[in-house]
């Protein structure tokens, strides 16, 4: 369980707004969100606006302030950003090693929802979310909203004991939301505003100053380079 929020914009924007200084932002959502609150690891990765990308994760120390570690002052076209709350068969893995956003093989991918089938993927990386980043990278190929779909299509079709399988990914260009969950829609639904020069998506609605649109069961958005978006329904 977690809450989660990206944006990819066509114009830089200080990572701090969304991080700390939108109402609510990724820490007002990790304190004070539903079913709040959500502790056990932060972390986030931006591309600053020369293109190059950077993660950093921390554990559960890392939320007791007010404040959020790392170089929040920093300016990004793209962001995603996750605060844990760790699901009860996982609670035993803890640090920043299972904090997300997870980098494999040139995805970064922040997961939230309990997977207790993710065995028949064929292998286990310690966590559900580890495990499902590792699957992506391995099989996304294209990477392709295509194909993202097709896996995604794919994986509700393979896996059956989750509560959610709400995913947020990036290729280091596109940004993709998936909504997928099988109960608890008033904390699972994604939510996602379009505003003149960028798109969030965030696990409930964050600044709370903009209209946000409810992402429905089952369902892909797609964000591009360009500030525009679709939205695709899964089979």
């Amino acid at each position: 369980m977690c809450r989660m929020l990206a944006v990819l914009s066509t114009k830089p924007f200080p990572i701090r707004k969304w991080l700390l200084d939108a109402n609510p932002g990724l820490l007002g959502l990790s304190l004070r969100g539903k079913n709040a609150p959500h502790r056990d690891g932060l972390g986030y990765a931006f591309r600053d606006p020369q293109g190059r990308w950077h993660l950093f994760r921390f554990g559960p120390k890392a939320l007791a302030q007010a404040e959020i570690p790392g170089p929040v002052n920093c300016e990004a076209t793209a962001l995603l950003a996750h605060a844990r709350k760790a699901s009860p068969e996982y609670a035993k893995f803890q640090g920043s090693l299972y904090a997300h956003p997870f980098f494999y093989d040139g995805i970064f991918l922040c997961h939230n929802g309990t997977v207790r089938d993710a065995h028949k993927l064929g292998f286990s990386l310690g966590t559900d979310s580890q495990t499902l980043a590792f699957w992506f990278a391995r099989n996304w190929h294209p990477r392709c909203p295509e194909r993202l779909e097709e896996l995604a299509a794919g994986l509700l079709q393979l896996l059956q004991d989750y509560s959610a399988l709400n995913l947020l990914l990036s290729d280091g260009e596109r940004i993709y939301a998936v909504c997928a969950y099988t109960q608890d829609p008033d904390y699972f639904t994604l939510w996602f505003h379009a505003g003149e020069d960028f798109v969030a998506v965030a696990s409930e609605p964050a600044d709370l100053t903009r209209s946000w649109v409810p992402l429905e069961n089952r369902e892909i958005l797609v964000i591009f380079p360009s500030g525009t978006f679709e939205r695709r329904k899964l089979s």
